[in-house]
């Protein structure tokens, strides 16, 4: 149980919704819903984000692009460990603990302008986190944490009056009984959004056949918890019913990329995402007892979004049909990805993907793929709020050009994640996702 009550301690850093990475999201627009298969993409705005140099590629004109997504999860943690199960039960602690809070806004902008062999670009999103996290009932790794924090207390006090330092022991005594107090009685809050954007600009040369593309990113990240607990042990001693605390962060990294089309219908690209640096700052810390936690006003820690590289290639088969392939690897053991209350060491990731986009006439395409994404996670870090696991999805879509210049996106994601046993939890998701988007090009 020692294991994996420092497991839940250290586990705090929230990747909500879909991610190809540990922290990455690929996720941004409809069209990766319809198809996740992104990164040759060359003929919509969204390559501002998934193949800056496609954008040299696309046709002239001003393209504006923006969507929104549902997601529809379910994140769980329980004890399946028999013993640890009929310990915490014996002291009343929920054993099984889970999160359904549907995400209703989650938006992705899109802007590009084209010309000749210049292209333009802009991109806005959501880069990692996604949402709020709600454990109504309680989280059972919260409640093991709180029974060992108050066997730590209590230790200390029959330390201390042993030599007797009465007052301090008292002290250690009240802490003590808080905290188990607070174990079968509680409820968690934890809300994470790192909001980012890029601008950058692409150029096509050798008569066509290659582009370049660059871009500065910028990041934004908010975090906030709250624990709170209705015990009169715990009110009277943390001065008040809630641990919780704000932090923010900003970040700087830039993106380059090539795409070439060495013959006809067949398009390359590459494109390599640097590591963006987040450093958060805590604020407005509520309540004595976070101290005991580690969560103190000032407290600066990193959840950096890692470096990507990604591979992409797109075949025309025949006038209405395109086939793709993407591939995603996400350096994550460069990245520092801590949470507040401790350190995380991620493995790097890898995401595989393959679509299809037909033509079935001048107004409606439809579209399918699937992804396969490999996760870093290993025996140290993982979230049993926000699990990490390894997952395959399958998405599809439809796009509809009702007027000239004008396209109506709607699609679907579903994502298969495969359970993992952190001894004594298994962790477990199930997600799906909906998305509407509208596309319109000024032809100028």
């Amino acid at each position: 149980m020692k294991r994996s009550l420092v497991f839940a301690a250290a586990a705090m850093s929230v990747a909500f919704v879909f991610a190809g990475g540990v922290e990455n999201k690929t996720n941004m627009s409809t069209g990766y819903l319809r198809n996740p298969s992104r990164n040759a993409e060359f003929q919509r705005p969204e390559a501002a984000f998934y193949n800056i140099a496609g954008t040299a590629f696309m046709n002239d004109g001003l393209w504006i692009e923006a969507g929104n997504q549902f997601v529809f999860k379910e994140y769980k943690h329980e004890v399946e460990d028999d013993v640890v199960k009929a310990f915490l039960e014996s002291k009343n602690i929920v054993t099984s603990s889970s999160d359904t809070t549907t995400v209703w806004l989650y938006p992705d902008f899109d802007a590009v302008y084209h010309k000749g062999d210049f292209a333009v670009f802009a991109n806005f999103g959501i880069y990692a986190g996604g949402g709020t996290l709600n454990f109504d009932d309680g989280s059972a790794a919260i409640g093991a944490k709180l029974i060992s924090a108050a066997g730590d207390a209590q230790k200390a006090a029959t330390q201390l009056g042993a030599v007797g330092q009465t007052a301090a022991a008292q002290t250690y005594s009240y802490m003590a009984q808080a905290a188990a107090g607070a174990a079968p009685d509680h409820s968690l809050k934890i809300n994470s959004i790192t909001y980012g954007g890029q601008l950058g600009g692409s150029y096509k040369f050798l008569d066509g056949m290659v582009s370049v593309g660059a871009a500065v990113r910028m990041v934004y990240g908010t975090q906030s918890m709250e624990l709170t607990s209705g015990n009169a042990m715990f009110k009277t001693v943390n001065d008040g019913d809630t641990i919780g605390y704000d932090a923010k962060a900003t970040g700087f990294g830039a993106v380059f990329g090539a795409h070439a089309r060495p013959i006809d219908k067949l398009d390359l690209s590459l494109q390599y995402s640097t590591i963006n640096k987040i450093k958060y700052k805590v604020d407005n810390v509520d309540g004595k007892l976070a101290a005991g936690l580690g969560i103190e006003d000032g407290k600066k820690f990193n959840t950096d979004l890692p470096a990507c590289l990604g591979l992409g290639a797109a075949y025309n088969v025949i006038d209405p049909l395109l086939l793709s392939f993407s591939c995603n690897y996400y350096f994550n053991k460069q990245a520092t990805m801590d949470s507040v209350l401790g350190e995380t060491d991620y493995d790097n990731s890898i995401e595989f993907a393959l679509g299809a986009d037909y033509k079935i006439n001048d107004m409606i395409g439809a579209s399918v793929g699937f992804s396969y994404s490999k996760q870093g996670t290993n025996d140290e870090s993982n979230s049993y709020f926000s699990p990490v696991l390894d997952s395959f999805a399958i998405g599809g879509g439809v796009e509809v050009t009702p007027i000239e210049n004008l396209t109506l996106t709607a699609a679907g994601m579903w994502v298969n994640y495969f359970d993992e046993d952190y001894d004594p939890f298994k962790l477990s998701k199930d997600l799906f996702m909906a998305s509407i988007g509208v596309t319109y090009r000024l032809p100028f």
